[in-house]
C-alpha cells in the first residue's frame, strides 16, 4: 500500500524533521549549562528540570507524553471497526488531568518527591516502593517501548515501504541522545516542539478528511446508509464485548487514574513545574489539549471505515480503491489512518502527517527513556545500591539507563518484525492487568489513613496473582459471544472492575488485623494530611476554577452528547453537565481544603494506643 513522496511531502518532511533535529540539539546544549555558567547539570536539573518549568511546557509535556503514534494508527483503528465510543478514553482522561493538577499536585510538590515510588515508600513501607518500581522499570520496557516501536514500524513499513530496520534505530538513537545530554528540560522543550506540529498536523488532516466525506452531516449519513448508525454512540449497553457503558464509565476512568495520576511519566512534568499554580495551569492545558484526540484520530478512523464501506455497497463504483481495505476486521482496521493518508491526501499534506506521527513517537519514547533512567537511579541504584552517590554519578547512571532503555528497543525490533499484532496486543493487555492493583492500593493509602504497609504489600500480592491468573486464562480459554459474563471473556474493564475490589478489599482488611502506621507515614502523604511548602501558593485562582469547571462540563457534555441507540444525546448531555457541576464543587473543596505544614495539625487522624495494640 506504500506510495511514492511527492516533492511537497519530501520539501515538508525535511524541514519539520530538520527543525527538530537542530532544537533538541540546541535544547540539549542549553540544559547543560547551569544559569550560563557553565557548571554544568546537577542532579536536580537532569531528573527534575531544576523545578522550574512553566505551565504552558507542563501541559504540553504532558499532552505530548501521553501521544504517540500509536494514538493515530491505534485509536483510528479502534473507531473504524468499533466506532466512537473509544473516544471515552481520551474525553475521560481530561477528568483525570483535572483531578491531577487540582487534588494531587499540593500533596505530591508538598512533599518534595522526586518519583512516585518514593510516596509509597513514605506512606507504607520499603517493600512497597520496591515492587512499584520493578513493576514501573517493567511495564516501560515491556508495554510503552513496544508500543511506540511497533506504531512506528507499521507507519515506515506500510505507508512509505520503508524498512524499519532503517528507519526505528535512527530515531530511537536520536531521540536517546538528546533525552540522556540534556535530560528532563531537554525532553519537555523538545515535546513543546514536538506537540505543536503533531497537533497542527492532526487539525490539518481532520479537516482534509471531513472534506472529502461531505463533513460531519457527511460523514453520519454515509454510515447510516450502511447501516452502521450505532458506530457514533458513544454510550453502549452494559452487554457490548467492546464498551459496555459501565465498564467504560466507571472502570475505565478508574484503571486509568494509575496512569495519569501515579504514574512517573506523568507526575514527573508535575514535580518540574515552578510551584502549584503552574502544575495546576500546566493540567488545564492537558486537559483542553484532551478534547482533541477524538477529533484528529477517532473521527478520520471513521471516515476511512465510511469509505470501504461505500466502495462496498457499491461495487466499487465510489472510492474503487478502498474496496480491499477490509476495516471491518479488526485485524486490519489498524491501517486505517494510513490508508487515508496514502489514498485521500494530496502531496505536501501526506508528508506533515507522516512527520507529525513520527513526531509523537518521540515525544513517547524520549518521556520513556527519561522517567526509567529516574526511577531506576533514585528508587534502585541511590535507594538500595549506592547511597552516597554523587549528584554527578547519579546522571551518568541516568544516563547510561536511557541508553540502556534504547537498547532495548533495538531488542523489540525482530520480535515486533516476527509477531506483529499478536506481540503489541499480548504485551498491552498484560500491562492493563497490572493497573487496577496499582490504582486500589494508591486511593485506599491516599483516602483512608488507617492502611498500612502489610495491608498494601497483601493488597499488591493478592492483585497482581488475581490479574495474572486472569490474564493467563483469557490466552487459554476460546471465547463465545454468549460467554460475556464469564471471567476468562468478560471485557476487561468488568474485570478491571473486580481487580479493584478484591484489592481494596484485602488491602483494608489486612490493615485492620495488623498494626497501625506510625504517625511519619501519615505527615502529607494523604488526602486529609497533605501539606504545601509555605513558598508553594496552593489555592486555585478564580480564573482557574471557572477554567476547570467549564472543562469538566465540555468533558462530560461530549461524552454523553452523541447518545445510545435509546437515548438522544441532546437528553443524555445535561446529564454529563450535572455530573461536571458536580465534580467541580468536589473541586472547590479540594482547592480550599486546609493543608498543614506540621504533623501536629492532623493528631487526630493518627491511631490511637488501642488500635495498635489490636
Amino acid at each position: 500500500m506504500h506510495f511514492n513522496l511527492g516533492v511537497g511531502d519530501a520539501v515538508v518532511m525535511a524541514v519539520l524533521f530538520g527543525l527538530t533535529v537542530a532544537k533538541g540539539l540546541w535544547v540539549s546544549w542549553q540544559a547543560n549549562r547551569r544559569d550560563g555558567s557553565g557548571d554544568g547539570l546537577q542532579s536536580n536539573d537532569f531528573f527534575l528540570a531544576s523545578r522550574s518549568m512553566p505551565w504552558w511546557a507542563v501541559g504540553l509535556s504532558i499532552f505530548a507524553s501521553n501521544i504517540g503514534t500509536e494514538h493515530f494508527v491505534g485509536q483510528a483503528g479502534a473507531a473504524a471497526e468499533g466506532g466512537l465510543a473509544v473516544a471515552i478514553y481520551e474525553w475521560s482522561a481530561g477528568l483525570l488531568i483535572y483531578f491531577l493538577g487540582f487534588g494531587l499536585a499540593p500533596l505530591y510538590l508538598g512533599l518534595d518527591l522526586t518519583t512516585t515510588p518514593q510516596w509509597f515508600e513514605t506512606r507504607f513501607n520499603t517493600e512497597c516502593r520496591m515492587v512499584l518500581a520493578f513493576v514501573s522499570i517493567v511495564a516501560y520496557v515491556v508495554t510503552k517501548i513496544a508500543a511506540s516501536l511497533f506504531a512506528g514500524a507499521l507507519l515506515f513499513e506500510v505507508m512509505l515501504g520503508i524498512s524499519m530496520w532503517t528507519s526505528v534505530p535512527f530515531i530511537l538513537a536520536f531521540t536517546a541522545v538528546y533525552a540522556a545530554s540534556g535530560g528532563l528540560k531537554a525532553v519537555m522543550y523538545t515535546d513543546v516542539g514536538q506537540a505543536t506540529i503533531f497537533i497542527l498536523g492532526g487539525v490539518v488532516g481532520m479537516v482534509f478528511s471531513f472534506g472529502q466525506i461531505g463533513g460531519f452531516s457527511g460523514l453520519v449519513d454515509t454510515l447510516e446508509v450502511n447501516g452502521l448508525s450505532q458506530m457514533m454512540r458513544t454510550i453502549r449497553p452494559i452487554s457490548d464485548p467492546q464498551y459496555p457503558v459501565t465498564g467504560m464509565l466507571l472502570s475505565q476512568p478508574l484503571c486509568s487514574c494509575w496512569y495519569w495520576c501515579v504514574d512517573q511519566t506523568m507526575v514527573q512534568r508535575i514535580l518540574s513545574a515552578k510551584g502549584v499554580p503552574h502544575a495546576r495551569k500546566g493540567c488545564l492545558l492537558a486537559g483542553y489539549l484532551k478534547i482533541l484526540p477524538p477529533f484528529l484520530m477517532v473521527f478520520p478512523g471513521l471516515i476511512a471505515r465510511a469509505f470501504y464501506e461505500e466502495c462496498q455497497r457499491t461495487n466499487g463504483e465510489l472510492y474503487t480503491d478502498w474496496c480491499h481495505a477490509n476495516l471491518a476486521d479488526g485485524n486490519h482496521s489498524s491501517r486505517a489512518y494510513p490508508y487515508l493518508i496514502a489514498k485521500m491526501f494530496p502531496d505536501g499534506l501526506r508528508g506533515l502527517l507522516i512527520v507529525s506521527m513520527v513526531l509523537a513517537m518521540m515525544s513517547s519514547l524520549d518521556s520513556v527513556f527519561n522517567c526509567l533512567s529516574t526511577i531506576f537511579t533514585y528508587d534502585i541504584y541511590q535507594r538500595f545500591l549506592n547511597p552516597s552517590a554523587s549528584q554527578r554519578r547519579q546522571i551518568w547512571v541516568g544516563r547510561l539507563v536511557t541508553f540502556g532503555a534504547a537498547c532495548c528497543g533495538f531488542a523489540w525490533l525482530p520480535m515486533i518484525a516476527s509477531s506483529a499484532d499478536g506481540l503489541y496486543l499480548t504485551t498491552q493487555s498484560a500491562q492493563t492487568h497490572m493497573a487496577p492493583t496499582l490504582v486500589a492500593v494508591f486511593l485506599v493509602g491516599l483516602f483512608w489513613p488507617r492502611a498500612n504497609g502489610a495491608g498494601a504489600l497483601a493488597g499488591m500480592t493478592v492483585g497482581f496473582t488475581a490479574g495474572i491468573a486472569r490474564f493467563t486464562a483469557t490466552k487459554l480459554v476460546l471465547c463465545k459471544p454468549e460467554d460475556v459474563w464469564s471471567i476468562a471473556c468478560m471485557n476487561f474493564n468488568h474485570m478491571g472492575l473486580i481487580l479493584l475490589v478484591l484489592t481494596g478489599f484485602t488491602t483494608v482488611a489486612v490493615s485492620l488485623v495488623t498494626k497501625a502506621p506510625e504517625a511519619k507515614c501519615l505527615d502529607g502523604t494523604t488526602w486529609w494530611t497533605s501539606r504545601t511548602p509555605k513558598d508553594l501558593e496552593s489555592k486555585a485562582s478564580l480564573c482557574d476554577l471557572i477554567a476547570g469547571a467549564l472543562l469538566l462540563a465540555v468533558l462530560l457534555g461530549l461524552i454523553f452528547s452523541f447518545g445510545s441507540e435509546l437515548i438522544s444525546g441532546a437528553l443524555l448531555a445535561p446529564i454529563g453537565v450535572g455530573c461536571a457541576a458536580v465534580i467541580f464543587l468536589g473541586g472547590l473543596f479540594v482547592s480550599r481544603r486546609p493543608t498543614s505544614t506540621r504533623s501536629e495539625s492532623f493528631s487526630d487522624l493518627q491511631p490511637t494506643p488501642k488500635a495498635e495494640e489490636g
